[in-house]
């Protein structure tokens, strides 16, 4: 059966951040789905599918639902296709000759879809796990893998599963301290952008207003910093975001 589609937005823009380009989610599922969000043909989809619940999902977004681009990842339904995260989305098969002494581990909590491909399951963490079939998801299951190029994050993908169903901390993200400070500023640029805003306005926004000072601003160093995150913030948005995913978590 088809999913419907939640909505809570205005069609607005997603509101402004403010200063110094912090990220509240430092999940790469999570700012995939920043940079998406803000994307106005994504948005434009999104409304489409408001007023058509039934038309198909362009998968070009990477999404096997539609999501809300009012909310934020912690908020939204954010369920991406196995085949662009295969590091993010674990399958699960029922397994009827299951030992029946083993110890099985439930599935941890989360956000719950039931479509014709079965129960789709999204954690806190981001991290996705498909029950395929009708069965209970507490029937017994087994992770099915695929032997491919993405072996690795998939195995990786199963370490999360396990720390989280036994309440341990999450796997470190595959993107390194610097990499998410400079995802941040690169989402406080391209909100700048997309509200109209100058580069100098970006600039104190996301450097702080004392760097405007220390250089004439036509031949400034931060200036040319600037555009470069405009311009990296629009990549991200403009299909980037589907490169944070196949890195996985």
């Amino acid at each position: 059966m088809a999913a419907s589609v939640a909505s809570s937005g205005s069609g607005q823009p997603p509101p402004q951040r403010s200063g110094g380009g912090a990220v509240r989610s430092t999940s790469a599922p999570g700012l995939a789905w920043e940079f998406l969000r803000r994307n106005p043909g994504y948005r434009a989809d999104y409304a489409h599918w408001r007023r058509a619940p039934d038309a198909p999902i362009d998968r070009r977004w990477g999404l096997r639902f539609a999501a809300d681009p009012q909310l934020a990842a912690a908020e939204a339904k954010v369920f991406w296709l196995p085949e662009v995260a295969p590091g993010v989305v674990l399958r699960l098969e029922p397994r009827e000759d299951e030992d029946a002494s083993a110890a099985r581990r439930s599935l941890p909590k989360g956000q719950l879809i039931r479509a014709e491909d079965g129960l789709h399951l999204r954690t806190d963490w981001g991290l996705q796990v498909l029950v395929r079939g009708e069965e209970r998801p507490d029937a017994p299951l087994f992770v099915a893998l695929s032997f491919d190029e993405h072996l690795r994050l998939r195995v990786r993908a199963i370490d999360a599963l396990e720390r989280l169903t036994a309440g341990r901390p999450p796997p470190k993200s595959h993107l390194s301290a610097a990499q998410l400070a400079r995802i941040g500023r690169c989402l406080t640029a391209l909100d700048g952008d997309l509200a109209g805003d100058s580069y100098r306005q970006i600039a104190g926004r996301v450097f702080g207003l004392a760097s405007l000072a220390r250089e004439p601003w036509k031949t400034a160093t931060v200036r040319a910093a600037t555009i470069r995150l405009v311009q990296a913030g629009r990549g991200l948005m403009n299909g980037g975001y589907l490169k944070l995913l196949r890195g996985g978590l």
